[in-house]
């Protein structure tokens, strides 16, 4: 039977038992700004996946009308026909689905990004209409992610090397790590994964998780602490299989896992670029804190205030060049490192409910800054953008408690009755604070510069690209959230200072 194809600018819901909902999630192409692969492995540009998903999209209408006018096919068209001519065939002649389908349709449908806090992607839902050859039906809902070339991205991070993460993990590190162990539980099922597909940086087709019940949480920004300890706790299980792994088959992993991942921010580009504008948004919480400690007409304690003053000036010093403290967090110091999410975030976790209300799983997605790092990197990033200083206040000591009894629970049960090589070193809740004090800085780092976006409306977010292309870009950055974002951040100075997490 031929495909029917529509592109339409509707959501339609269809509910038949012989259609397989997709969702693709993609990066608007921009061809006249491409970088190529061969370039992005080179370290020669960046790219930011920071944008926010409705401006996104309002630039990729532009684009797309652009191109009409031009006559150029639309990328949503782009996409839909490769989907339709070449890439459904190729997964179904291999058995993706796990029989015999035959495709009957193909719509769709350009959407905003799911869950609508994707800050990098944009999403086309399309609906394939499936019948099996056998003559049952089956109705499955999959999340089909594309990565495209994108300007957007290439002002911070390399499209092409997360693309390739994201598609190693699914086909080899995760294969690799399950030999150890059972680790489903972290993450969706993934089908198919493979880079350079029809002009595509990268296809992966994932299990929907929406389909089992999981959701985004409700809050952007501060998790509840069921929400938190619930991630600590899965997080935890994550890092555990990479110390597994270099007790069990130590040169296997660290020779011919680890290196399938690369470095896709923290290059020698984005130092030339970002560090001017990491300092200034380091700045705006340094400085209003500075400014509140010159005020004080009288000092209760005075080593406290000092210990303050000093702290401030070791922050100063680090927003002059940011780029040390974020390159040492994202290189491995043994034995802390660790295979790590890399953007470990509210938004890149979903949650499923039991019938309290109260989330009882939690998986993760978008696997594309994973690396062999610091811990801490998914550890500190977290915990300062994903938690609320009251919870901070009350639970800190429990956080790490909780993230590391999961940690070693299931190291413990991942080498129970093997052999463990003799350069292995046992992970301790003491280790893991003191390189969480070591590398903590960079979650501040990041934290300045995105937890402002995150307190604005949607709408109202300027996208890097523009960020880039105006003469007061670090002006436009600076303004981002208004007087509650630079409170909030000076907030955080204080406890990075009171807590001894300035290096």
């Amino acid at each position: 039977m031929p495909y029917q194809l529509t592109c339409t600018n509707r959501i339609m819901l269809l509910n038949k038992k012989d259609v397989l909902h997709v969702f693709v999630v993609f990066s608007c192409l921009f061809p006249s700004t491409v970088i190529t692969r061969a370039q992005q492995k080179k370290n020669v540009p960046l790219a930011s996946g920071v944008a926010s998903n409705r401006r996104h999209l309002r630039q990729c209408h532009q684009h797309h009308h652009a191109m009409a006018a031009e006559g150029k096919e639309q990328p949503a068209v782009r996409l839909a026909r490769l989907l339709k001519d070449k890439l459904v065939p190729r997964m179904v002649s291999r058995g993706v689905f796990g029989s015999a389908w035959q495709v009957q349709g193909v719509e769709a449908v350009p959407i905003g990004g799911q869950g609508e806090d994707y800050w990098s992607s944009t999403t086309l839902a399309t609906t394939l209409k499936l019948a099996e050859k056998s003559g049952n039906d089956k109705e499955r809902s999959l999340v089909v992610k594309c990565m495209l070339p994108s300007a957007e991205f290439d002002v911070y991070s390399l499209s092409a090397v997360l693309a390739d993460n994201e598609v190693a993990m699914y086909n080899k590190v995760f294969p690799f790590l399950e030999r150890l162990g059972d680790a489903t539980d972290l993450y969706p099922k993934c089908y198919f994964a493979e880079s350079d597909v029809e002009g595509l940086l990268s296809l992966t087709v994932m299990q929907d998780l929406r389909a089992d019940g999981f959701s985004l949480a409700k809050e952007r920004v501060a998790l509840d602490k069921n929400h938190v300890m619930l991630a600590l706790r899965a997080v935890g299980r994550l890092h555990a299989f990479s110390y597994a792994a270099k007790a069990r088959c130590r040169r296997e992993f660290l020779e011919h896992v680890v290196p399938l991942l690369s470095e896709p921010t923290y290059t020698p580009a984005w130092h030339a670029r970002w560090s001017p504008i990491m300092a200034a948004t380091m700045l705006r919480g340094v400085a209003r804190v500075e400014a509140r400690l010159k005020d004080l007409k009288a000092v209760k304690d005075e080593g406290q205030h000092q210990r303050r003053l000093d702290g401030l000036a070791r922050m100063r010093a680090v927003a002059q060049d940011a780029f040390p403290a974020m390159q040492a967090a994202v290189t491995a110091q043994e034995p802390a490192g660790v295979i790590v999410h890399g953007d470990f975030s509210r938004n890149n976790m979903t949650f499923h409910y039991g019938e309290d209300g109260l989330p009882d799983q939690v998986r993760f997605f978008d696997f594309q800054t994973c690396r062999y790092c610091s811990p801490s990197v998914d550890l500190a990033f977290f915990i300062f953008m994903n938690t609320s200083p009251a919870l901070r206040a009350e639970h800190w000591d429990a956080l790490f408690v909780e993230y590391f009894s999961s940690l070693k629970a299931t190291l413990d049960g991942l080498l129970d009755g093997h052999p463990v090589d003799e350069d292995f070193v046992m992970p301790t809740l003491q280790g893991v604070r003191e390189d969480f004090r070591r590398h903590a800085i960079m979650s501040f780092i990041i934290c300045s510069f995105f937890m402002p976006q995150m307190m604005m409306r949607k709408e109202d977010i300027v996208s890097m690209q523009e960020v880039m292309e105006t003469g007061g870009k670090v002006d436009s950055m600076l303004r981002m959230g208004g007087e509650a974002a630079t409170e909030v951040m000076a907030g955080i100075v204080l406890e990075f200072l009171d807590r001894d997490l300035v290096p």
